[in-house]
Protein backbone atom coordinates (compact mmCIF):
# COMPACT_ATOMS: atom_id res chain seq x y z
CA UNK A 1 0.00 0.00 0.00
CA UNK A 2 1.36 3.10 -0.61
CA UNK A 3 0.12 6.24 1.32
CA UNK A 4 1.25 9.62 -0.05
CA UNK A 5 2.11 12.81 2.24
CA UNK A 6 0.05 15.39 2.73
CA UNK A 7 1.68 18.49 1.64
CA UNK A 8 -0.01 20.89 3.88
CA UNK A 9 0.61 19.14 7.16
CA UNK A 10 3.01 21.31 9.29
CA UNK A 11 6.84 19.82 9.87
CA UNK A 12 7.05 18.68 13.55
CA UNK A 13 9.86 19.73 15.36
CA UNK A 14 10.91 18.81 19.36
CA UNK A 15 8.90 20.68 21.44
CA UNK A 16 11.63 20.90 24.08
CA UNK A 17 12.61 18.70 26.95
CA UNK A 18 9.84 16.03 25.66
CA UNK A 19 7.19 15.86 23.00
CA UNK A 20 6.70 17.36 19.21
CA UNK A 21 5.47 20.70 18.18
CA UNK A 22 3.85 21.25 14.91
CA UNK A 23 3.91 24.70 14.31
CA UNK A 24 2.67 26.91 17.32
CA UNK A 25 1.04 23.79 18.62
CA UNK A 26 2.99 21.09 20.94
CA UNK A 27 1.74 17.28 22.26
CA UNK A 28 2.47 15.66 25.57
CA UNK A 29 1.70 12.43 26.47
CA UNK A 30 1.89 10.96 29.95
CA UNK A 31 1.96 7.34 31.15
CA UNK A 32 2.56 6.78 34.55
CA UNK A 33 1.36 3.67 37.31
CA UNK A 34 -1.25 4.70 39.97
CA UNK A 35 -0.78 4.16 43.88
CA UNK A 36 -2.67 1.43 45.45
CA UNK A 37 -6.84 2.52 44.85
CA UNK A 38 -5.52 5.70 42.72
CA UNK A 39 -7.68 4.78 39.94
CA UNK A 40 -10.86 4.96 41.94
CA UNK A 41 -9.85 7.82 43.26
CA UNK A 42 -8.76 9.48 40.72
CA UNK A 43 -12.43 8.68 38.81
CA UNK A 44 -14.08 10.39 41.59
CA UNK A 45 -12.18 13.85 41.70
CA UNK A 46 -12.74 13.82 37.64
CA UNK A 47 -16.48 13.39 38.63
CA UNK A 48 -16.80 16.07 41.10
CA UNK A 49 -14.54 18.95 39.36
CA UNK A 50 -14.97 21.27 36.46
CA UNK A 51 -11.88 19.72 34.44
CA UNK A 52 -12.07 21.42 31.66
CA UNK A 53 -12.87 24.81 32.12
CA UNK A 54 -11.93 27.52 34.80
CA UNK A 55 -8.34 25.70 35.21
CA UNK A 56 -7.46 25.84 31.20
CA UNK A 57 -8.89 29.40 31.28
CA UNK A 58 -6.55 30.60 33.76
CA UNK A 59 -3.26 28.52 31.57
CA UNK A 60 -4.25 30.10 28.61
CA UNK A 61 -2.42 27.54 25.86
CA UNK A 62 -4.22 24.53 26.73
CA UNK A 63 -6.15 23.20 23.75
CA UNK A 64 -7.27 19.84 25.28
CA UNK A 65 -6.57 17.38 28.03
CA UNK A 66 -7.47 13.59 28.23
CA UNK A 67 -7.68 11.44 31.36
CA UNK A 68 -7.37 7.44 30.28
CA UNK A 69 -7.55 4.95 33.15
CA UNK A 70 -6.46 1.34 31.76
CA UNK A 71 -4.99 -1.80 32.62
CA UNK A 72 -7.13 -2.67 34.88
CA UNK A 73 -7.12 0.54 37.09
CA UNK A 74 -3.21 0.32 37.39
CA UNK A 75 -1.92 3.56 34.76
CA UNK A 76 -3.19 6.18 33.76
CA UNK A 77 -2.65 8.19 30.37
CA UNK A 78 -2.72 11.74 30.46
CA UNK A 79 -2.50 13.65 27.03
CA UNK A 80 -2.84 17.05 26.18
CA UNK A 81 -2.37 19.65 23.34
CA UNK A 82 -1.13 23.33 24.43
CA UNK A 83 0.72 26.25 23.00
CA UNK A 84 4.06 26.80 22.51
CA UNK A 85 7.58 24.83 24.46
CA UNK A 86 7.13 22.59 27.33
CA UNK A 87 9.28 24.29 29.95
CA UNK A 88 6.92 27.14 29.36
CA UNK A 89 3.93 24.73 29.50
CA UNK A 90 5.16 23.15 32.60
CA UNK A 91 6.04 26.26 34.61
CA UNK A 92 2.83 27.90 33.50
CA UNK A 93 0.73 25.02 35.61
CA UNK A 94 3.38 25.51 38.36
CA UNK A 95 2.94 29.15 38.45
CA UNK A 96 -1.01 29.84 38.09
CA UNK A 97 -2.08 25.96 39.07
CA UNK A 98 -0.18 24.20 41.43
CA UNK A 99 -3.28 22.86 43.23
CA UNK A 100 -4.95 21.59 39.98
CA UNK A 101 -1.58 19.14 38.93
CA UNK A 102 -1.37 18.15 42.47
CA UNK A 103 -5.22 17.30 42.92
CA UNK A 104 -4.64 14.86 40.33
CA UNK A 105 -1.63 13.70 40.01
CA UNK A 106 -1.28 13.13 43.79
CA UNK A 107 -2.63 9.60 42.61
CA UNK A 108 0.28 8.58 40.74
CA UNK A 109 3.16 6.81 42.22
CA UNK A 110 6.47 8.46 42.67
CA UNK A 111 4.33 11.74 41.97
CA UNK A 112 6.96 13.94 43.81
CA UNK A 113 5.01 17.05 44.07
CA UNK A 114 4.73 20.40 42.21
CA UNK A 115 6.95 22.18 43.89
CA UNK A 116 9.77 19.75 44.22
CA UNK A 117 12.47 20.30 41.39
CA UNK A 118 11.91 16.71 40.44
CA UNK A 119 8.78 17.20 39.22
CA UNK A 120 9.80 18.39 35.60
CA UNK A 121 11.58 14.74 35.56
CA UNK A 122 8.85 13.14 36.48
CA UNK A 123 6.99 14.43 33.93
CA UNK A 124 10.12 13.69 31.07
CA UNK A 125 10.49 10.15 32.51
CA UNK A 126 6.87 9.41 32.21
CA UNK A 127 6.34 11.20 29.16
CA UNK A 128 5.68 9.25 25.76
CA UNK A 129 6.51 11.24 22.20
CA UNK A 130 3.91 10.86 19.16
CA UNK A 131 5.57 8.75 16.57
CA UNK A 132 2.97 10.57 14.73
CA UNK A 133 0.48 13.46 15.26
CA UNK A 134 -1.77 15.42 13.14
CA UNK A 135 -2.64 18.96 14.02
CA UNK A 136 -5.51 20.93 11.34
CA UNK A 137 -4.43 24.40 12.70
CA UNK A 138 -0.60 24.13 13.41
CA UNK A 139 -0.18 28.07 14.05
CA UNK A 140 -3.68 28.94 15.24
CA UNK A 141 -2.91 29.15 18.87
CA UNK A 142 -6.08 29.26 21.69
CA UNK A 143 -5.76 33.50 22.00
CA UNK A 144 -5.86 33.06 18.08
CA UNK A 145 -8.53 30.70 18.16
CA UNK A 146 -10.58 32.92 20.99
CA UNK A 147 -10.37 36.28 18.76
CA UNK A 148 -11.74 34.45 15.65
CA UNK A 149 -14.63 33.04 17.99
CA UNK A 150 -15.67 36.60 18.91
CA UNK A 151 -15.13 38.32 15.63
CA UNK A 152 -17.27 35.68 14.04
CA UNK A 153 -19.75 36.30 16.42
CA UNK A 154 -19.56 40.45 16.35
CA UNK A 155 -20.16 40.01 12.71
CA UNK A 156 -22.83 37.60 12.75
CA UNK A 157 -24.91 40.06 14.93
CA UNK A 158 -24.04 42.64 12.98
CA UNK A 159 -25.26 40.65 10.01
CA UNK A 160 -28.42 40.02 12.49
CA UNK A 161 -29.08 43.47 12.81
CA UNK A 162 -28.63 44.60 9.74
CA UNK A 163 -31.45 42.39 8.55
CA UNK A 164 -33.78 43.81 10.70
Amino acid sequence: MSVQSDTHVAPQENAGRAGRRAGQISELTVIAPFKEGGAERLRAKLANRDVGGSFAEKVGTLHNSRFVIFDDDTRLLFATAYDGDWDTYIADFVRLIPEVLDHFFSELEGWPGIHDPAVADYIVDHQVTAEYWYVAYPDARVQDVLRGQRLTKAFDDLLDAAQQ
